[in-house]
């Protein structure tokens, strides 16, 4: 197990999985190809709040999306899960008090249970850096 450290936060990377900055993201995935997760960070100086988490997760409120709320590590929030066109979503909008992160994962929706388990362990394991 690696840790994958970002100005903002940081967590545990399993073997068969890698990650890298990729622009304005962050991008953790498994070296078979199953899945990927996609991390956006943002930072603000007056916090982040409930209505904030809600209003983005907002467009899946009326859809047949699973929404749920969810405690990560020391990020809490929104999860949204979804499949769309034969592919598996799922989203999570979480914040500390100061970082907001906007996270994706997708895969095949016939492969939805193979990375669950890691996806959830390396999510659990994430920390606030600031």
């Amino acid at each position: 197990m690696q840790t994958y450290k970002t100005q903002y936060w940081l967590l545990n990377v399993p073997a068969l999985w890698d990650a890298e900055a990729d622009g304005d993201t962050d991008v953790i995935y498994d070296n078979a190809g199953v899945g990927e997760l996609v991390v956006s960070t943002l930072y603000q100086d007056e916090g982040i709040s409930d209505e904030q988490l809600e209003a983005m997760a907002g467009e899946h409120v009326d859809s047949d999306a699973d929404i749920e709320d969810v405690v990560l590590g020391d990020f809490s929030g929104i999860a949204v899960s979804f499949e769309q066109d034969g592919e598996y979503w799922c989203e999570w909008y979480l914040r500390s008090e100061k970082v907001l992160l906007f996270i994706t994962y997708n895969c095949d929706a016939k492969n939805v249970e193979v990375d669950d388990d890691v996806v959830e362990s390396i999510l659990a394991s994430l920390e606030e850096v600031v």
